[in-house]
């Protein structure tokens, strides 16, 4: 364990030092007789081979348009210009900056930095995308950060590293709810209040939320160290969104398309991201880029472009049916699976009772009778069961899509034509859990915990005792959309590439291999979250180890943790992939350290499917 020299006061120190940096003495700051100030850093992103997006953001003491210096340059203090310009600030796009600045050379480093009136940007540090032959390249991977619940440690060790040639974020960059919401008790112990106070609805609102975030010394920090290429998740806009509606938009919110055009106007003006083409829906965020031989990455939209309404347990999870023949009211008899439906039949809940280590159906009426009358409060060591059969029937209707056919035909296309141009990985960055996962079992989570998770989430307490029996974890993940994730794995398999699909979403890291009927197709690689809390750390408090419960159910799972936060580092060349999970050992406080916590390589093959995943040293 190595002690990190990334401090809050350090991410201060090294984001101030380089404006003090001459900012292109020679090149000409447009008048501006007001005051003005780059509080929000600089970020760059969307690299291409001869272009990159550039941003910041100035903040006039006074209303009205502010001219804007960009520059890019060879060097840090600026002075080698390669190219600049002028642009103006305006109320109209909150006073950000965004330029995609052209002509550059393939894999080439650069540096820029931007001047207003008598102020000057802090020096970002990014690079165009690389051609050819390559040796080695490193990506970190990072998504949900909930500034409520926690320090941005993560983004402060991710920006010491100088190693990194892209980092990307996979949504849940901001977190919509107020302080009366998700995390609003630790946001007042750690006087981490949302900005604002409220649940984010209107443009200002995220607007202003964005806005906090990028006042985060270590996230300005990670920006200006390296080119980004970013996402959204749910939590950019409300949480469990899919294109009609949200978990967390409710009908006195208003019209949930205002709600949406509102936060991804935010998102355009506040991250590093090319504007959607003309004539491209404002939605369509998916897009791939190429890093010469080495790896081409496929950027999902999994949220907002074509998603169906997931389906949740609280509302929709079916319980097991037993059928009971009562052509003899007095003494009514369990019909067994292989028997046929009779004229006096009736369905109840099927009532299972632990015997030893066994789970058996309750089958004798008179036993029968008056547990199912207190089916929503059962006796200890009596149980209701999920129906498998129904849930599956819910889940693989045609209807359920996640992509949406262009996202899928697009899909295909990047996979296939990155491997007929011999580039060795194909790297998916996708949103939510592709692997599939089987609920741990959590029956026995004690009432006091389950009563505080019910607070939480409405229905979960009943959803615990149903996990004696397996039935899919997260049905707003890829679980929910099994036809579409096979379609998916199809693609991958007929490509036949080396794929490796990266994860954010979960706040759990996560080393799964994807398979298919024929075998081992993919490895999936899920980050951690920056602050946000995963279902192990409520667990974790009652001494419930859910991770271990996760491995036990789901051999596809090689590895699970979601009690740290941090990132995933992953360093791709022609013979390997290292995967390594950085972690940082609070977030509590400003001072920590950093450590890896696991690690695993894949080799890739020359035929369909890489190779399987190998704990490294």
């Amino acid at each position: 364990m190595a002690k990190s020299g990334w401090t809050r006061r350090s991410a201060l120190a090294a984001i101030t030092a380089s404006s003090a940096a001459a900012c292109g003495r020679n090149i000409e700051t447009p008048a501006y007789d007001g005051a003005v100030a780059f509080n929000h850093g600089v970020a760059s992103g969307d690299p291409r081979h001869d272009r990159i997006i550039i941003w910041t953001r100035v903040t006039p003491e006074r209303a009205g348009a502010v001219p804007v210096r960009w520059i890019l340059a060879r060097n840090r203090e600026l002075t080698d210009v390669v190219k600049t310009g002028v642009v103006e600030a305006n109320e109209a796009r909150d006073y950000t900056v965004k330029v995609d600045v052209t002509g550059l050379r393939p894999g080439a480093p650069y540096f820029y930095g931007f001047r207003a009136g008598a102020a000057q940007s802090t020096t970002g540090r990014t690079r165009t995308l690389p051609r050819g032959r390559l040796d080695q390249l490193k990506l970190a991977v990072v998504s949900c950060a909930s500034y409520p619940h926690g320090f941005f440690n993560a983004y402060g060790a991710l920006a010491a590293r100088d190693d990194v040639d892209v980092v990307v974020h996979l949504g849940d960059y901001i977190y919509e709810y107020g302080l009366s919401g998700y995390g609003g008790d630790s946001a007042v112990a750690l006087g981490r209040i949302p900005s604002p106070e409220v649940e984010c609805l209107r443009l200002q609102d995220y607007r202003h939320r964005h806005a906090q975030y990028k006042g985060e010394a270590e996230l300005q920090a990670a920006h200006a160290q390296t080119p980004w290429v970013v996402v959204w998740d749910d939590h950019e806009v409300a949480n469990d969104s899919w294109m009609g509606g949200a978990e967390n938009h409710q009908s006195n919110e208003g019209v949930w398309a205002n709600r949406k055009q509102a936060a991804l106007q935010a998102y355009y003006e506040w991250m590093p991201i090319r504007e959607p083409e003309p004539g491209r829906a404002f939605e369509a965020i998916n897009r791939a880029f190429q890093f010469g031989d080495l790896f081409t990455l496929i950027m999902l939209e999994t949220r907002l472009l074509a998603r169906e309404q997931p389906h949740d347990y609280a509302r929709d999870l079916p319980v097991e049916m037993q059928r009971w023949n009562f052509t003899n009211p007095a003494a009514p008899v369990a019909l067994r699976a292989h028997e046929p439906d009779t004229p006096a039949m009736q369905r109840f809940p099927a009532i299972y009772e632990a015997i030893g280590a066994e789970t058996r159906p309750v089958l004798d009426w008179r036993r029968a009778q008056g547990l199912i009358q207190s089916a929503r409060a059962l006796p200890e060591g009596f149980f209701l069961a999920p129906d498998r059969a129904a849930i599956d029937a819910l889940l693989t209707h045609p209807d359920r899509e996640i992509l949406g056919e262009a996202q899928h035909v697009w899909l295909a296309e990047q996979l296939a034509q990155s491997q007929q141009a011999g580039v060795r990985w194909q790297v998916i960055g996708n949103q939510i859990i592709m692997a599939p996962v089987l609920a741990p079992d959590l029956s026995s989570t004690p009432a006091p915990l389950a009563a505080a998770l019910e607070r939480l989430r409405p229905g979960v307490s009943q959803l615990l005792k149903l996990t004696r029996f397996p039935f899919p974890l997260n049905i707003d993940a890829w679980d929910g959309y099994p036809r579409a994730r096979a379609r998916v794995l199809e693609a991958i398999r007929a490509a036949g590439g080396n794929t490796l699909v990266v994860t954010g979403d979960s706040h759990t890291a996560w080393a799964n291999e994807l398979t298919d009927a024929q075998g081992l197709v993919a490895v999936e690689l899920g980050a951690t979250s920056i602050t946000s809390p995963s279902e192990s750390d409520y667990f974790s408090a009652a001494g419930m180890d859910f991770s271990a419960g996760v491995r036990a159910r789901n051999p596809n799972v090689k590895w699970t943790d979601g009690a740290k936060r941090g990132f995933l580092l992953l360093t791709l060349s022609h013979e390997r992939a290292l995967a390594e999970y950085m972690t940082v050992s609070t977030i509590q406080s400003t001072e920590y350290e950093t450590t890896r916590s696991a690690a695993f390589t894949i080799a890739p093959t020359q035929g369909p499917g890489v190779g399987p995943l190998t704990e490294a040293s």
